[in-house]
C-alpha cells in the first residue's frame, strides 16, 4: 500500500483522482488526532505574526520573539505585497530605531509572487534598556512605477504600526543572597519504591512508536507537495513566454520580469542576495563560490548584460530576441539545479 499516495487521496496510477477516498480521510483524521494529543500539553506560543491590508497592500509583520533580555538580538521582518504596477520605497535605515540599536538590515525589492510583487525588510535589533518597549512605526511610500529614484514624490504611504517588545534585565529573577540559610546536616529520607505497571510501559512505548510513524507520514506528504526553486521559475518562464507571444509590444517590461525571476531563483537556490547585486557583482559572487560551470555563467552574463543595455542604453529588443533570452534562462536554471559534485568525487587522471 502506498501510504503517501493514500494521504494525498490519489489512485494507484500516476494522476491524482478527482476526489479523496474514504480511507485517505480516515488516515488523515487519525494522524491529526494523534498530533493534537501529542502537543496538547505544550504551552501555546505567543502570536508573533500580524497581518493587515492597507490601500490594496498586504502587510505582514513577523517577530522572532516578543520577549528578550538586555542586549539579546531579535529580528523583525516586514513583508509588503503590492500590485505589479505599484512601487514601494522603504525609509532609510539608521543606526538606531527608537530604543533599539540596529545590528543588521536587509532589504529585498520586487520579489515576484502570485498576487504581484513582494517588498521585504529584515531588521536585527537589540536594546540595553529594559522594560516594555516598542519597535517604532514605519511609513513606506508608494510611488509611481515609472519613478527612477527613491526621491520620487510619493503617491500615498503605508503606515506600519509599532510592535511591542518586553526587554528584561539579566538580574531579574535571581535569588536574594541575603536570604540564604546555612547548610544543615544531611538527613536520610527513605525513598518509596514505585511499582511500574507493565501496561504503562507498553502504553508509552506504543504511543511513541505511533507518534514517530505519524510524523514520518506527514513529512513524506509535505515533501511530496513542496515546490523546488527550479519548478517555480520554470513555471514562471512558461507564463512569461505566453505573455510575450500575446503582447509583443511590451518587451522592455517583460525583459525586466525575466531578470527579476532569474535573480529570485538564485536567491532561493543558493541563499544569495542576488536581487540586490549588480550584474558584475552577481557574476563575481557566483565565480568566487564556484557555482555553475564557466559556460553557464557566461550565458547568464549575456542575458543580464542584454537587460542592462535595454534598461540603461535604450536598446530595442525584438520578440525573437526576448524568446531566445527566455530559452537561455531555462537552460541556465536546469544546469544550476543539478546537484553539486564535491571536488573529492572527481577521479584523478594519471
Amino acid at each position: 500500500m502506498n501510504i503517501p499516495r493514500i494521504m494525498r487521496g490519489c489512485s494507484a496510477n500516476d494522476s491524482c483522482c478527482s476526489s479523496h477516498s474514504h480511507s485517505a480521510w480516515v488516515l488523515k483524521m487519525i494522524v491529526s488526532g494523534l498530533l493534537l494529543f501529542l502537543f496538547a500539553g505544550f504551552a501555546q506560543a505567543k502570536p508573533f505574526k500580524t497581518s493587515s491590508r492597507q490601500q490594496g497592500i498586504e502587510v505582514s509583520i513577523s517577530m522572532s520573539t516578543t520577549s528578550v533580555r538586555v542586549a539579546e538580538p531579535f529580528t523583525v521582518t516586514y513583508e509588503l505585497i503590492s500590485p505589479s504596477e505599484e512601487k514601494l520605497v522603504w525609509p532609510a535605515v539608521a543606526d538606531r530605531l527608537g530604543p533599539f540599536d540596529v545590528i543588521d538590515s536587509q532589504d529585498f525589492f520586487e520579489i515576484p509572487v502570485d498576487s504581484g510583487r513582494m517588498w521585504k525588510r529584515v531588521l536585527t535589533l537589540e536594546s540595553i534598556q529594559s522594560g516594555d518597549l516598542e519597535v517604532p512605526s514605519l511609513a513606506v511610500n508608494i510611488v509611481s512605477s515609472d519613478s527612477k529614484g527613491v526621491q520620487a514624490e510619493p503617491v500615498k504611504a503605508i503606515n506600519i504600526a509599532a510592535q511591542p517588545v518586553t526587554v528584561t534585565s539579566v538580574l531579574e529573577g535571581r535569588a536574594d543572597p541575603s536570604q540564604f540559610r546555612d547548610i544543615q546536616s544531611v538527613v536520610d529520607v527513605e525513598v518509596p519504591a514505585e511499582n511500574t505497571s507493565a501496561w504503562t510501559i507498553w502504553g508509552f512505548t506504543s504511543l511513541g512508536v505511533i507518534s514517530l510513524a505519524c510524523i514520518a507520514f506527514v513529512i513524506v506528504a509535505v515533501r511530496s507537495r513542496s515546490i523546488t526553486p527550479e519548478k517555480w521559475v520554470l513555471k514562471q518562464l512558461d507564463a512569461l513566454s505566453e505573455r510575450v507571444a500575446e503582447n509583443p509590444a511590451d518587451t522592455h517590461h517583460q525583459l525586466t520580469e525575466l531578470t527579476d525571476m532569474t535573480k529570485h531563483f538564485l536567491d532561493l537556490q543558493y541563499d544569495l542576495p542576488a536581487s540586490q547585486q549588480t550584474t558584475h557583482e552577481l557574476l563575481q559572487m557566483l565565480a568566487d563560490r564556484d557555482l555553475g560551470a564557466t559556460h553557464v555563467r557566461d550565458e547568464l552574463s549575456n542575458v543580464l548584460s542584454l537587460a542592462d543595455e535595454v534598461k540603461f542604453a535604450g536598446l530595442d529588443l525584438s520578440v525573437d530576441e526576448l524568446q531566445t533570452a527566455i530559452q537561455t534562462v531555462r537552460q541556465i536554471v536546469t544546469e544550476l539545479s543539478k546537484p553539486l559534485v564535491p571536488a573529492t568525487a572527481i577521479p584523478e587522471v594519471s
